[in-house]
């Protein structure tokens, strides 16, 4: 059986990647302020999209089933909102994983744990 993933439970993982290093210090939105969806494609694990007005992380039901994987798409998806509100990236719906984006996720990979090479 896979982990069937809801938005309420979007929104917890990331309320708890929050709390953690180095997250806790990019004064990120509260994840109530944040539109959290689940997703179908199988293609896409995930996706973050800021539209001028709302910040909404998508995660795909269909590709993500443990919660191992849940945690790094969010924390994935949480480096690049921090590089919009920054305003170090503007992206809109286009995925960037340029120097900033590395920098970035090199620090979340070793605090976390996550295999670089995956990540991204």
């Amino acid at each position: 059986m896979t982990l069937p993933l809801t938005a309420d439970m979007l929104e917890a993982c990331y309320e708890f990647l929050k709390t953690t290093p180095p997250f806790c210090d990019w004064n990120l939105h509260d994840g109530e302020d944040v539109k959290f969806r689940v997703g179908k494609q199988r293609e896409k694990l995930a996706q973050y999209r800021w539209d001028g007005k709302q910040h909404e992380i998508t995660m795909s039901g269909a590709a993500i089933g443990h919660t191992k994987t849940l945690i790094g798409a969010m924390a994935h998806e949480m480096i690049h909102m921090h590089l919009e509100e920054t305003g170090i990236e503007s992206r809109g719906n286009h995925a960037t994983h340029n120097a900033a984006f590395r920098k970035f996720a090199a620090i979340v990979c070793k605090i976390h744990g996550f295999d670089p090479k995956a990540f991204y």
